[in-house]
């Protein structure tokens, strides 16, 4: 099992999280990325820096041509993140001479990076998704504004090139139609291609997470499912804190549409309970690992391990059961979102103090692997101000409402 190296694409704490759960099982496991981040840091990983899989895709291939070279056995890829996926699953004719790696069919792939494609193929599945518009000029967007619902949500169709306009952003809420064109004319303006969506109503926690592995044969081997407690930002980003959950209904409509779509590999699809109707509605499918992979890891489902075994021609064997209940939290974000909650009078900081029960999983810290943890809060920098700021912005919030 330890004769194929891994290579991990992508250091960001998805890729942190993918690379020690690997290393943690005895395989040796290179990180690549084009950016400077915390994996780098990560004693479990010899990171490279790499060029740009999509932007320097021709340097990028010789790049990773010239990496497989230096071990004897074919390295196994792992990617954390949308452009190196597109970038392998665009390059696995070539790729594929040099490591084994399991991925969707290349039309699957593509479908899916692109958002509107791959609403589309959800509605065929039979999937529940919001009402969703998709104008490429404002001359279109006048002839649909009087059936767009407010509020509504503006993102892009491509999360990777979103990204690197707007960050963690995952887009702007729109309230009415002024804004709507104000909003619409200044993301057009930098060539992204938008969507406007209705809001599922309902609170942050009711958006869930169905992830699984399905093995190249077509079964279902790893299934795992999540809650968000908190995002960053609030109502409308990435979760800050989530937490291991077995929701029935979410097995049967995920697994239904994952078998539907002819999916192969580690996939996470999220969806929000509408408080309106009560009924699961996609908000999106990733054709790769998770921010919080870790945390199916420390519940029993290593993901990981199981891609490199299939991969290897190991034969892994489906596994059920994980704990139930426990958490992951990106501390730095967490602490960000209490305070957009505690502005907005959503949450108390009893309350924000109590859902650190539970926590199994830091997104940055580990005792066996403390290096990302000190380049991420700038030597512990972050984590000394932050009771500071807990008692400031308090103080501030008792003294605004005296």
């Amino acid at each position: 099992m330890n004769d194929n190296p891994a290579v991990v694409l992508g250091m960001y704490e998805t890729g942190l999280g993918v690379g020690r759960s690997l290393a943690r099982n005895g395989i040796q496991v290179i990180g690549i990325d084009y950016k400077n981040d915390m994996g780098f840091y990560s004693r479990y990983i010899d990171a490279r820096s790499c060029p740009h899989p999509l932007k320097e895709s021709g340097l990028f291939l010789e790049f990773m041509v010239s990496l497989s070279r230096e071990y004897t056995r074919m390295p196994v890829l792992f990617m954390t993140s949308d452009d190196f996926v597109l970038a392998v699953s665009r390059m696995r004719k070539d790729l594929s001479r040099y490591y084994l790696f399991n991925l969707p069919p290349e039309n699957l792939v593509e479908g899916i990076i692109d958002k509107r494609m791959q609403y589309e193929r959800a509605r065929k599945t039979g999937v529940l998704i919001p009402q969703t518009f998709y104008p490429r000029s404002l001359r279109e967007l006048h002839t649909i504004k009087n059936t767009i619902p407010y509020p509504c949500f503006i993102k892009g169709c491509f999360s990777y090139t979103w990204k690197e306009h707007f960050g963690a952003r995952k887009g702007f809420v729109v309230k009415d139609e002024k804004t709507l064109f104000e909003t619409f004319t200044m993301v057009f303006d930098k060539k992204l291609p938008v969507m406007i969506q209705e809001i599922i109503v309902g609170p942050d926690t009711n958006h869930f997470k169905f992830c699984c592995y399905i093995s190249q044969r077509g079964e279902l081997l790893l299934s795992f499912m999540l809650q968000k407690i908190r995002q960053q930002p609030i109502h409308f980003g990435v979760g800050a804190i989530v937490e291991s959950i077995h929701y029935p209904e979410l097995f049967k409509i995920g697994k239904q549409f994952f078998t539907r779509l002819g999916y192969r590999g580690v996939g996470s699809a999220e969806f929000k309970l509408d408080a309106r109707d009560n009924k699961l509605k996609l908000i999106e499918l990733n054709p790769r690992y998770w921010q919080q992979n870790a945390l199916a890891d420390i519940c029993g489902m290593n993901f990981p391990l199981t891609d490199y075994l299939e991969a290897t021609g190991k034969n892994p064997h489906p596994k059920n059961g994980y704990r139930n209940g426990m958490k992951w939290m990106n501390i730095y974000m967490n602490f960000q979102s209490f305070l957009g909650y505690y502005r907005k009078k959503q949450l108390t900081l009893a309350q924000w103090l109590k859902s650190f029960k539970h926590v199994r999983v830091l997104s940055d810290f580990a005792w066996d692997d403390i290096g990302p943890f000190f380049y991420e809060s700038h030597n512990g920098l972050l984590a000394l101000k932050m009771p500071l700021y807990i008692i400031r912005n308090t103080l501030l919030h008792f003294k605004t409402n005296i």
